[in-house]
């Protein structure tokens, strides 16, 4: 069958496609306009979502629609949809370059997202055409003040007063740049400015008293708060700021009040009822806390972050199943939650993962940078480690941020008490009291650094009270026993530690003062261990007890019972450090290098960071000529604590006296270990010698002349002394310092050379 020639459409229907394509193009232009017009009939209606369906259409028609794509992100910014308000008024701004208020709104979105660049070519793109638009002249002098550019913010402003000198808004960014700089009465001339021009505004006299509160002028910041009360009785803003400033001023009844108010001017606000039940938890106000966060779960729509602040105050109080219940809810919606993470990162320090909780913290601190509580476990999870510098440094962040952290300040009191820093101590948990004298950790902490600080007989009645109130608590009893030692009245001491074996009888610490004090009534060794040996009847499972028997067998030179016991304790306790490194030692005294080194291997596979066996380690194989293996060992023991004095000492001199020194590691860790230890005469030997095998003589001298004068009767000092003046070409000092000590064979020869070159 033949195929059919294909012929082109007749030129004649050309023309008529075209023609067809423009009525479609002319008909589409039309009902973009009919949707738009229709819309903005809505929007005088009133009838948002409606204007938001017409607007859509008209898009749908053409997308480079930059009206309508401009009134629609008007409108989503109306209603709080943030995402889509910035994606529409962007495009708008692209498409219609002359819509100055369209690159204006982007602008303040990048502003507010931190992308100063994207920002500021927006703001360059509206005053290239407008150069006094008072509200790209608002944006430019914020994002000046972002910058850290206070002077160039003010100038800015300024154009903007010049222009529209009755707009409040200019007035309070210029009090900012103003506070910037320090020069505050010319800041609050520009807050009050502000608040003359519209006191209807309740930012203004927000900002205001926020200014008075940051230069500490608490009582001007309480009489702008009550004028901001009434001015808008409606709000219960003025209210929590007055509870906030009562907060830090350590009177939480007065904040209590004022917290009290917000409620009642507001209350079906669940974010300030949940606001509201933390401080009551923090009160320890249980119920009313409790009670509180339910409603505020049945007030709000969206119930998940009421939900997670219930699980945090359930766990906050050990209520562990229930926490677990409430934060389960919340995953499930939402497992990005903040609240819920920060209770996840606390199940994690409950459960001994303490890097895993500061994980979750770090993580949630950058995105909430002033949250008291996440520094707060962050401080936790830092003790936990042993790390207790950064844990300080997170408890002094907390504070900083939420004075009325009373947990914060008792934490950061038992840290400074273990310190040794007795007075922070005292007063950090003074100051956790006030806020919450339920607060039992800080009342104990607080009668403990009045007992450190020797003020006995107050620390004698504070424990005293406490044991009234907690008669079986063996923390309690263990410091009203010390008190009595340190007062002298050792019956009453003894009876006080009696007391707590009787509620704790495998406390060891307690019954090694009751050995003290037997000791001092002249009780001999054998009494004293058949005295232990009745206690470990009465707790046969207490390594702390074994320790004690075998440490007293050890001082009865009976190394082998000692050993035995030891082995117990082991057993019974296999943490613990102590009776590893005793049979360690033990062992090494008697010849049996390779069963010490056994011992300090078991404790390492226990505690890998166990500093004291590795330098028993490295102790033993000095002894031994095994340098090498000595130098890991130091090294090892650096590895966990980098300034530790006594392994970089060793290791400074091992380096220093080996082939090929790498003496300037040497020094670097002479110099560390002197920092540490400024008056160790070992230590400051090490360093002089360094110094000395540097070819550096008079820093050697200077060294050594200070170990001298800390040790005058140690030879040796005297000796690398006399090297030291020696090789300044100090010789007749040098001879003169090596007499005290020339009977030591290598002084004895050093001395015939020098003489020889008389």
């Amino acid at each position: 069958m033949p195929f059919k020639k294909l012929f082109p459409l007749p030129l004649l229907l050309v023309p008529l496609l075209l023609l067809l394509l423009v009525a479609a193009c002319s008909d589409g232009g039309k009902n973009k306009e009919e949707h738009y017009n229709k819309a903005m009939g809505y929007l005088g209606e009133n009838k948002e979502k409606e204007a938001i369906i017409e607007l859509r259409n008209a898009i749908q028609i053409d997308p480079k629609y930059a009206d309508a794509r401009y009134q629609l992100g008007l409108l989503y910014l109306k209603s709080g949809d943030v995402r889509q308000a910035f994606a529409e008024l962007q495009r708008a701004a692209t498409l219609d370059p002359k819509n100055l208020d369209a690159k204006i709104k982007t602008a303040e979105f990048y502003l507010l997202t931190k992308k100063k660049e994207d920002a500021q070519k927006h703001i360059d793109e509206v005053l290239v055409q407008a150069p006094d638009n008072k509200d790209a002249l608002a944006l430019q002098a914020n994002l000046e003040l972002v910058d850290g550019k206070f002077d160039a913010a003010i100038a800015t402003v300024d154009k903007a007063i010049a222009g529209a000198p009755n707009e409040d808004r200019f007035y309070a960014i210029k009090g900012r740049a103003l506070s910037a700089k320090q020069q505050f009465p010319a800041a609050e001339n520009a807050f009050l400015k502000a608040l003359e021009l519209d006191g209807k505004k309740l930012a203004n006299h927000a900002t205001l008293a926020a200014f008075y509160v940051e230069r500490k002028e608490l009582s001007k910041a309480k009489a702008s708060l009550e004028k901001m009360a009434a001015a808008f009785p409606d709000s219960s803003q003025p209210y929590l700021q007055m509870a906030s400033i009562e907060l830090m001023e350590n009177n939480p009844d007065a904040a209590e009040q004022h917290l009290t108010q917000a409620l009642k001017v507001d209350p079906k606000n669940s974010k300030l009822k949940t606001a509201i039940a933390d401080f009551y938890s923090k009160k320890g106000k249980f119920e009313q806390a409790e009670q509180l966060y339910k409603e505020a779960i049945q007030d709000t729509d969206k119930p998940e972050d009421a939900e997670a602040q219930l699980a945090n105050f359930y766990f906050d109080h050990g209520k562990f199943d229930q926490a677990k219940v409430e934060l389960d809810k919340v995953v499930a919606k939402n497992a990005k939650n903040a609240t819920a993470k920060l209770v996840q990162a606390k199940f994690q320090l409950k459960d001994g993962k303490n890097q895993e909780a500061l994980d979750i913290v770090t993580g949630l601190l950058g995105d909430y940078p002033k949250w008291s509580e996440l520094f707060f476990v962050k401080a936790l999870a830092h003790s936990n480690l042993k790390d207790f510098k950064l844990a300080k440094e997170a408890l002094l962040e907390a504070i900083k941020l939420s004075p009325g952290f009373s947990k914060a300040h008792s934490l950061l009191a038992l840290l400074s008490l273990q310190e040794g820093e007795f007075e922070t101590a005292k007063k950090e948990a003074a100051t956790a009291l006030k806020i919450n004298p339920r607060d039992f950790q800080a009342a104990l902490t607080l009668a403990k650094g009045v007992l450190f600080s020797k003020e006995y007989e107050t620390a004698e009645k504070m424990f005293s009270e406490l044991h009234a109130k907690v008669p079986d608590n063996v923390e309690v009893l263990g410091s009203l026993g010390l008190t009595y030692l340190a007062m002298k009245q050792e019956a009453k001491a003894k009876q006080t530690f009696e007391k707590l074996l009787a509620v704790q009888p495998d406390n060891a610490k307690a019954f090694s003062f009751l050995l003290q004090l037997a000791q001092k009534s002249g009780a001999q060794k054998e009494a004293l261990i058949k005295m232990t040996q009745a206690q470990i009847d009465k707790a046969p499972k207490s390594a702390g007890l074994q320790i004690l028997l075998a440490n007293l067998f050890l001082s009865a030179q009976q190394p082998d019972k000692a050993l035995e016991l030891y082995s117990k304790a082991q057993e019974l306790d296999p943490d613990n450090p102590q009776p590893y490194a005793m049979s360690a030692l033990i062992l090494t005294r008697q010849g049996k290098t390779d069963q010490a080194i056994a011992e300090y291997r078991d404790l390492l596979a226990k505690q890998p960071n166990a500093i004291g066996a590795y330098m028993g380690l490295g102790s033993i194989y000095e002894q031994t000529g095994k340098t090498d293996l000595a130098k890991e060992a130091y090294q090892k023991a650096l590895a966990v604590k980098p300034d530790f004095a006594p392994a970089a000492n060793n290791l400074a001199w091992m380096i220093a006296e080996s082939k090929d020194p790498d003496l300037g590691e040497a020094l670097r860790l002479a110099m560390t270990a002197k920092q540490q230890k400024p008056d160790d005469y070992h230590i400051i030997d090490t360093l002089g010698w360094v110094h000395y095998k540097r070819g550096s003589f008079s820093l050697a001298r200077n060294e050594f002349v200070q170990a001298v004068q800390k040790q005058e009767d140690m030879p040796i000092l005297r000796y690398h002394l006399a090297l030291a003046l020696y090789g300044e070409g100090k010789k007749q000092e040098a001879l003169a310092s090596t007499q005290p000590f020339k009977e030591k064979e290598e002084a004895a020869a050093t001395l015939q050379k020098w003489q020889s070159e008389q």
